[in-house]
């Protein structure tokens, strides 16, 4: 027999099934990918991708909480599913081309054989005529009536040899032609398919990006709000340390290993905090401006963790070129985090190099927020000519 539950117990069972039912809905919403449009073609798939492109533009408009951040990634992951097939579909449409123009191709080049044929027959008469003058046709025909039907037999074959030439010109150019558009479509196919191949690894990268974000959050709004919290006083104690300048090591010059990779301060694990700033108010600036990310999305409107490679630009990169990018530069997050794989931090440029620390009472700010704080952060400022600053921060104790 089943027994009764008290009224009491009945009720916590009760709000503890709402709660749960509360929850489901949350993350099956908008933590799941579950979109109702769906491509079958070519258009139709770019129709869905504009839509999708709408809808990213309308939730960047939106609070910055948990659940938009997570609606976000979504529709960046499914943009990129989309932008796949898409260009999946070209090929197929690009494929069929090909497949026309060659035999096109293969017809035109018949054609030509033939008026070739025809021209050098045609060349062989016009040369046997050429050996008779129109004194010589008219003395050698049996009646007048039979030399004029000659001579006039003669310039018409004149006339269709000028229109064979011109005709043969015509295929030719156009044979030309359709062979150009065919190989511009044949490249355009390998494009296609390097792209695909690049969009996959981001989608990757985008995946992951939306896996630690949902690990970091365990999906709750409040362990959100903490990690913006922690990002926040992050940059301010790394602007009050940047600002004090610290002990000068002296001149380097671009590409110098200047330190080694480490975890010191607020940090989860071996990385470079690489960024950019004005000298004259250190003003943070875009790294993406001069160093740049391959297989990985290196800025984003919002929460980013794309992977990737950071690689050179004006300034060089950062990290060793076996590196790989963990977290990209967004408006929370005015950084790019490398992961350098031999250990050695390097300048971007030429300039002056100073060793700086964590203010004091960033280590109460970082535990109060439930992060790990390794002793005191250590970072690298470098001061270029050109007006700006890089930082390099969580290196190795000195």
């Amino acid at each position: 027999m089943l027994r009764r539950l008290p009224i009491r117990g009945f009720k916590v069972l009760t709000r503890a099934l709402f709660f749960l039912a509360i929850i489901f809905l949350l993350f099956s919403s908008n933590y799941s990918q579950t979109f109702a449009g769906t491509c079958n073609d070519y258009f139709s798939c770019n129709k869905e991708i504009e839509r999708v492109k709408k809808e990213i533009s309308r939730l960047q408009g939106l609070e910055n909480s948990l659940e938009n951040q997570i609606a976000y990634l979504n529709n960046q992951i499914y943009l990129t599913e989309l932008e796949i097939k898409a260009k999946k579909e070209e090929i197929k449409l690009l494929s069929g081309d090909i497949s026309d123009l060659s035999e096109r191709l293969s017809r035109i080049s018949a054609l030509l054989s033939y008026q070739e044929d025809i021209f050098k027959i045609r060349a062989r008469t016009a040369y046997a005529s050429d050996q008779l003058s129109t004194f010589d046709i008219v003395l050698g025909a049996n009646e007048l009536d039979d030399a004029f039907r000659k001579i006039k037999y003669l310039k018409v074959l004149e006339q269709q040899d000028q229109q064979t030439l011109e005709e043969m010109r015509e295929t030719r150019t156009s044979f030309k032609e359709q062979k150009t558009t065919l190989q511009n479509k044949k490249a355009d196919v390998e494009r296609l398919k390097a792209e695909i191949d690049a969009q996959k690894v981001s989608l990757v990268g985008q995946k992951a990006g939306k896996n630690q974000l949902l690990a970091e959050t365990k999906g709750e709004e409040s362990q959100y709000k903490k990690l913006l919290a922690k990002l926040e006083a992050e940059r301010k104690a790394i602007l009050e340390a940047l600002a004090q300048k610290g002990v000068k090591l002296g001149h380097v010059e671009k590409g110098d290993p200047i330190a080694r990779q480490g975890s010191t301060g607020c940090s989860t694990g071996n990385h470079i905090h690489y960024s950019v700033h004005r000298s004259s108010d250190l003003a943070y600036l875009n790294p993406c401006s001069f160093v740049g990310v391959v297989g990985g999305k290196c800025s984003s409107s919002y929460w980013g963790n794309w992977w990737g490679t950071m690689v050179s630009g004006s300034f060089f990169r950062p990290a060793s070129s076996n590196n790989y990018l963990t977290q990209s530069y967004w408006y929370a997050h005015q950084a790019l985090d490398v992961v350098s794989q031999n250990g050695w931090v390097y300048a971007s440029a030429e300039g002056d190099a100073y060793l700086v620390k964590d203010p004091p009472g960033f280590a109460s700010t970082c535990r109060s927020l439930g992060y790990p704080y390794n002793g005191t952060g250590y970072g690298i400022r470098v001061e270029h000519a050109n007006g700006k600053v890089t930082s390099y921060w969580h290196i190795q104790k000195p």
